[in-house]
């Protein structure tokens, strides 16, 4: 009888461990398959993250930017191109110990104007040291007296707010699959034209390499849906009425909906700009009290 048992229990032992072999193997497999997706999401736009741990918001009607924490330090000024008579005239910003700009006026435009937000980098005394870098400007810091500003709330973006109607911008966040979290802008306004901006949906902000814009335009004779290419070093991209956004009554369709593209259109998108190494970085933040906030970084 016990030889009986013995036989049953190696029996049963027998078919027991190939189907916890299996069922193990399964979930190692399962568990390398998400190592493997997240480290392909991450490894199409690695972009780390900026060095912002707060923000502050201007509170009085004008604030001084500092070269040093010291109000008795030159202060950062605006210059604009004179005898400007277009809408794209030059803008240039240095400290104001430099010497006048050939060709340029002095601003009376305030550029720490209340109820702007400003990335904190650091302090110093009754200073906050804040990011000041932009489209525009190149010096990437000041300092600001802590008198001159108030904490402001930063929240978490989510794909929805970026997915909204209402947005000045048409937007796609990527849900699944290998590019997962990627996000596709297409922004339109009269003078600057057309742009595609390819970015990424990280621990509650928006990181788009500025290497990843790209000029976009409508061809409404054009067969293809999508041709994306690379002239003198900038990306660019055309479209046909397939993907073009609808528009209000009575106009005609001039921007691209990231919406209508399918997985195949994305993929070329993104291995196209991503051939090209980030070097400035445009962050997306939302602030409850004032909505979304842009600001630029340079990858150290």
């Amino acid at each position: 009888m016990k030889t009986i048992k013995i036989r049953l229990i190696v029996v049963l032992w027998g078919v027991l461990v190939p189907l916890l072999a299996a069922n193990c193997s399964d979930k190692k497999a399962v568990e390398k398959a998400e190592v493997e997706t997240t480290t392909k999401t991450e490894s199409v736009i690695n972009v780390s993250a900026p060095p912002f741990k707060k923000f502050v918001v201007v509170t009085t009607e004008e604030a001084g930017l500092y070269k040093r924490a010291d109000a008795k330090s030159p202060t950062l000024v605006r210059w604009d191109e004179a005898d400007c008579e277009s809408d794209f005239c030059e803008i240039k910003y240095q400290w104001s110990n430099q010497p006048n700009i050939s060709g340029f006026e002095l601003s009376t435009d305030i550029i720490a104007y209340e109820g702007r937000v400003f990335p904190v980098l650091g302090e110093e005394g009754k200073f906050y040291k804040v990011c000041t870098l932009n489209e525009w400007c190149d010096i990437e810091s000041a300092y600001i007296p802590k008198a001159s500003v108030g904490d402001i709330e930063c929240a978490p973006v989510k794909p929805d707010m970026l997915e909204a109607e209402d947005n000045y911008f048409k937007c796609r966040v990527v849900k699944d699959g290998k590019y997962k979290d990627i996000v596709i802008i297409d922004e339109y306004d009269e003078l600057n034209g057309e742009k595609l901006q390819v970015g990424v949906l990280k621990d509650g902000f928006v990181a788009t390499p500025m290497a990843y814009y790209m000029d976009s335009y409508l061809d409404i004779n054009q067969k293809e849906d999508i041709i994306v290419n690379k002239a003198e070093g900038d990306f660019f991209i055309r479209y046909n009425k397939s993907l073009a956004a609808a528009a209000e009554d009575g106009d005609e369709p001039r921007q691209l909906d990231p919406k209508k593209l399918n997985a195949k259109q994305i993929a070329k998108i993104v291995d196209t700009v991503t051939t090209k190494k980030p070097e400035y970085v445009n962050y997306m933040y939302h602030f409850p009290a004032k909505g979304l906030e842009f600001f630029e970084y340079k990858i150290k």
